[in-house]
Parts: C-alpha cells; structure tokens; sequence
C-alpha cells in the first residue's frame, strides 16, 4: 500500500515566498503584505473545513501568482519599483565604501595574531603533521599574508557572497536582518548619525597622536592636511546616507494601490 505524504504548509508558505522573492518588483513590504494575506485567508479556508492543502492552494489562487502580481504592481506603481531598486543600489554603494575603508584595518586585526603565533613557535601545525607535509618558513608566511593577492582576497570574499545570496534570491533574510535599522526614516539617521559621531571621537583620538608624533618625525604630512583629507573622504557616505535617508519608503503600504 503506498503511503501518502503529508502536506506541509509552513514549507509550501516557503516556497512560495522564495517565488516572490525572485520578483524583483515586489519589495520585501509588499511581500510581507501578501503573505499575510495568504496566512489569513488560509486559516479562514480552514476554519470553513478544508484541509491544509486545499486550504493553501486555494487561497494562493485568491492571492495571486507570483508573476502576475509583480506585473500588477510594476504597473500601477512604476516610480515606487524604481525607488525601491535604486534605494538598494545606494545602499550597496555604502557598505561597499565603507567596508573598503575598514577591510585594512580588519585584516591587521585577523593576521596579526597568526603572524605572531607563527614568528614565536616558526609554525603553526602540530610537529607529527610537519614531519609529513613541512610547512613554509616564517618569512615565507608573512610574505603571503601581507602580499596584495590574500589581501584583495578578504576584501573580495564579503562582495562574492552577498552577490551569490543575490543571485540565489535570498536578498530577503539580509532584508529581514536589517530591517530594524531602516523600521523609519528617524530611526535610520538617528542611528547613522550616532555612528558618525563615533568614528569622527575616533578621528579624533587618532589625531592627537598623530599631532604628537608629527613633531618629532619630519617629513610626516601636515594636521591640517590630515583633517582635510579626513573630511574630503567623508563626504561621500554622509552624501549616501542622505540619499538613503530620502530613498527609504514611507510608513504607507504600497499594495494599497492595488485593487
């Protein structure tokens, strides 16, 4: 006798959120929306006596398919995608610029340990396992992290994976995560603000170091070239976080527009 496998719902609601996910018109609020639409009128469907599979089936039909909906809304609201894609578009031109902007000073962090580790003990794998495979010699090690190419590597790595998650369509749970910051647009330049202020006291304790050493080793640029150059750098994410500030969608619903 064949066993009849038992529908899942939680899965089936997965799969089509994965569907919608892939529609790049339907922003994460819209696909929020319809799923609750779909939860809804599920539950009501089963409160009437259906199982869950009919239940789920029948209410995606009453909900719509995935297609059709990203062309609805693409239509009755053209200016709201488009707000949308270069809301995301912004924001990747951010965290790209400020990640390059830390990535070298991370990496100090991540290697300097290993070097040190390996400069103390003129390796790092246990001594049965040099025995069969010799390992590289202390200068060799040091040569290939602080080479250009392990480098461009961990820069590059963080880049590939959000494109990978892109192309895989899983975007949204990157959403979901930061979706506390971007809750409002008060929210959003309260805590940017917040974090600018840390990093200029940062500058700042970092400069009056500088400003210390300054005297004692000529041929060191200017403080004031310094500060310049600091705010010139600056510019660019304040710019960016103002735009995303501007960009960010307001507390209206846009499935409102549909009908």
């Amino acid at each position: 006798m064949e066993t009849q496998t038992r529908f899942d719902l939680n899965a089936a609601i997965a799969n089509w959120q994965q569907e919608l996910a892939a529609q790049s018109n339907l922003t994460p609020d819209v696909r929020r929306e319809l799923e609750t639409h779909l939860r809804d009128s599920t539950a009501e469907l089963r409160q009437r006596g259906l199982n869950d599979e009919e239940s789920f089936w029948l209410a995606r039909r009453r909900v719509g398919q995935p297609q059709q909906l990203s062309e609805e809304f693409a239509k009755a609201d053209p200016a709201r995608v488009w707000r949308e894609r270069v809301f995301w578009i912004v924001l990747g031109l951010l965290v790209v610029h400020l990640w390059l902007g830390t990535a070298a000073y991370i990496w100090g962090i991540v290697i300097r340990p290993i070097t040190t580790n390996f400069l103390t003990h003129n390796h790092l794998l246990p001594e049965w396992i040099l025995f069969y495979l010799p390992f590289l010699s202390a200068g060799n090690l040091n040569g290939i992290l602080g080479g250009q190419f392990v480098y461009m590597l961990f820069i590059l790595l963080p880049m590939i994976w959000l494109v990978v998650l892109l192309a895989q369509g899983r975007m949204s749970r990157v959403a979901s995560a930061i979706q506390f910051l971007f809750r409002s647009r008060r929210r959003f330049v309260f805590v940017s603000a917040a974090l600018f202020l840390i990093h200029y006291l940062w500058f700042l304790y970092v400069l009056l170091g500088y400003a210390e050493q300054t005297a004692s080793v000529p041929g060191n640029p200017s403080v004031d070239f310094v500060i310049q150059s600091f705010f010139a750098r600056s510019l660019l994410p304040v710019a960016l976080v103002a735009l995303i500030a501007w960009l960010l969608p307001t507390g209206k619903s846009p499935t409102q527009t549909r009908t």
